[in-house]
Parts: C-alpha cells; structure tokens; sequence
C-alpha cells in the first residue's frame, strides 16, 4: 500500500512538473508589429481609383488592370471593377463631352497652381510599403515596443497629437499634426510623432525628427506606398547637394505631394533614426581616416535605409521616459574628401541601439540609419 502511495505521488510530481515545462515553454503572446493599421482599401474605392484613370488620366482598361493590381485588388475583382468604372466613364462622357471632373481637392490643388507648370521628368513607381515598427523600436527600443506599457506610451502620443495640437501642415481635408514624445511636462523637442488624418480619419503614424539644417535636394524618382487610399506616405530619391545620391521618407508626402511631383529642385530638412551604432575601428586624427561615405543598405528593400560611417558632433540627451532613453546626436557624413561635399545631420538614437560603453564629440561611428525629411518650408 505504501509502495503504491508513493508510486503515485510521484507519477504526480512527473505530471506537475511537465505541466510547468509546458507552460514556460509556451511562446509568449506577442503584439501586433504595427502601432497602426490603415483600414483596407474597399471596392468602392478600387472602382473610384479606376474611373479617375480613366477619366483624369484617359487611361486604357488594360493600363487600369496595371494600376489595380499595383494596388493590391486581387483577380477575383478584377471584371466587377472594370465595368462599373467602363459603367462610369460612358456616364461621364454622355454628360460632360469628355470634359474631365475632379475630386475637390484635386480642384484645390489645381487652384493653387498660378503658373503653368512644365511636365515634370520625375518618375513616379509603387511599393507596398512598411508599417515603421521598426521606426517605433528606435525610439522605445525593440523590446518596450512589443509590451504594453511601451506601446500605451507611442499611443498616448498619438493621442496628444490629434486631440490637442493644431495641425503642423494641411491640404483640403488631409492634415499632418504631431506632438512630442519627451516627458510629460518637457517641452515640445525631438523626437515626435506625425498623424496624417483626412476629415478626421488617422492614415498614418510615424517618428518624425524635426532640425533647422536645409539642404538643397533634386528629385529623381519617388517611391509611393500602395498601403491604402489615398496615398500618403512615400520615399524621395536624388541628389543631395547637386551630388549626393540619397533616399529619404517624406514626413510631409501627404500634403506636399504636388509638389514633390512637379517641383524636381527643392530645399529640404533632412534627419534620421539610427537604428544601431558602432564605434569605428579608426580616429579622425588624420584626414585620410576621416568618415568615409554613406552608401545604401541592401538588407531592406525600402530605399531610405543607409550604412555609414559619420563623426559625431554633439550629443544632447533626450528621453522619452524614464526607462526610454535617448539622445539627439549630430553627425557628420562624409561621400568624399571634399570637404563641401560633407553635410550634417539631425539624428535620434536610442541608449539600447548604442553598441558602444560610451561615445563623445570627435568619436567616429558607424552603423545604420533611416533617412527622413520634409520640404524646407521657410
């Protein structure tokens, strides 16, 4: 009998102790990626999308089917979509002549043209985009981002944004609006996050690092996100100072599309998130060991990611909370040994992203940053 009892206190004990191995075993429930996810395009729109093609445009079904699929429509709608815009278009042509009708803020748009303005060459392509989690963990770093306490911190910003600030930017109905995320009680500095809301309705969320430094920038091609609709999120690829080929994200693509897509020659605030730093096995003792360029990061498939090597001349802390913590660091980049053809920039880090015991002024770095910038408005 005792043998038994003791038989079966054990087979419990294996039982119990599985139990808790399983338990610890089990994956941990781990949030969504996105901070925000913009509502999926409807059919109703995809058939707007088509009828302005070819209405606007004087696009052709099969150009249409093109511009549907780079929108994400899959197949199976394809026929229904076509013949209500086909449906559309003849009713448009019957009542009008072919005289094209525009949306009210396409009307807004073209009122704000006083001059004629030439056919621009800058090429215009799609991407399906990102939903800047990656952005968001170089501000909270990666590990608060995907617990709640973090993510109620980036959602308490957003809320700020659009409840109590006037909007930063705006075009007819769409409006960019922002507000820090430094402490409670700080005031308004780096970093922020941007809101896009059309009538009211959130688009997109993401950092945004403000700085005084104006660049002067020629647009060649510009990557717009196919993410919803309206568009309003978009990378921008030139040349930085006549020379420098660069991509950033546009913080301000949803108002000041005409104009990133007709004006090739602007001015521009560019800053940047680094999303890790290195120290460099080298000094700026000497010239030939000054930074030596910028060059595009091939691991992501989005244009504005860039490795570098930059000399670092200021710090500035900049926390978010007491557990978030940061700095604004001003780097130095460097494409050649020209020495006007350094430029500067604003960029933000957080500690956790700093794979380095310290750094200081003069220190020469390398890593990886995400280019973000907005047209120079004053």
């Amino acid at each position: 009998m005792i043998v038994q009892l003791i038989r079966l206190l054990f087979f419990g004990v294996r039982v119990a102790t599985k139990y808790a191995q399983h338990n610890q075993d089990a994956p941990v429930e781990q949030l969504d990626n996105a901070l925000f996810t913009r509502r999926s395009t409807s059919i109703t729109q995809y058939i707007d999308i088509a009828t302005k093609a070819m209405i606007n445009d004087g696009k052709k079904v099969d150009d249409v089917k093109i511009i549907l699929i780079s929108r994400g429509l899959h197949e199976d709608h394809f026929d229904a979509v076509l013949n209500r815009a086909q449906r559309n278009y003849k009713t448009w042509l019957n009542e009008t002549s072919g005289k094209s009708a525009l949306t009210v803020l396409e009307t807004d748009q073209q009122f704000a043209q006083t001059l004629p303005t030439p056919k621009s060459s800058i090429k215009i392509i799609t991407h399906k985009g990102e939903d800047h989690a990656m952005h968001f963990c170089a501000l909270t770093d990666h590990r608060r981002y995907y617990e709640l306490i973090g993510r109620s911190i980036l959602q308490a910003v957003v809320d700020r944004a659009v409840s109590n600030t006037p909007n930063a930017l705006s075009n007819g109905e769409t409006e960019i609006r922002q507000a820090t995320c430094a402490r409670v009680g700080r005031n308004a500095v780096n970093p922020y996050l941007r809101v896009v809301t059309i009538n009211q309705q959130i688009e997109a969320v993401y950092p945004y690092i403000y700085t005084e430094i104006k660049t002067s920038f020629y647009t060649k091609q510009i990557v717009e996100w196919v993410n919803g609709e309206p568009i309003v999120e978009a990378e921008v690829e030139g040349n930085l100072n006549g020379s420098i080929p660069v991509s950033f994200f546009a913080t301000d693509y949803a108002v000041n599309k005409h104009i990133y897509q007709t004006q090739a020659n602007i001015e521009v605030r560019l800053s940047a998130l680094v999303l890790e730093l290195f120290k460099a096995d080298k000094s700026t003792d000497k010239i030939s060991r000054k930074p030596r360029e910028f060059w595009a990061n091939k691991r992501y498939s989005n244009k504005s990611y860039f490795l570098f090597e930059a000399e670092i001349l200021e710090i500035k802390e900049a926390p978010i909370d007491r557990l978030s913590t940061g700095c604004i660091m001003t780097l130095k980049l460097n494409q050649s040994k020209s020495v006007d053809n350094d430029f500067i920039v604003d960029t933000y880090i957080t500690t956790n992203n700093i794979k380095t015991e310290s750094t200081h002024k003069g220190m020469l770095g390398r890593g990886t940053l995400w280019f973000q910038g907005e047209i120079a408005a004053n």
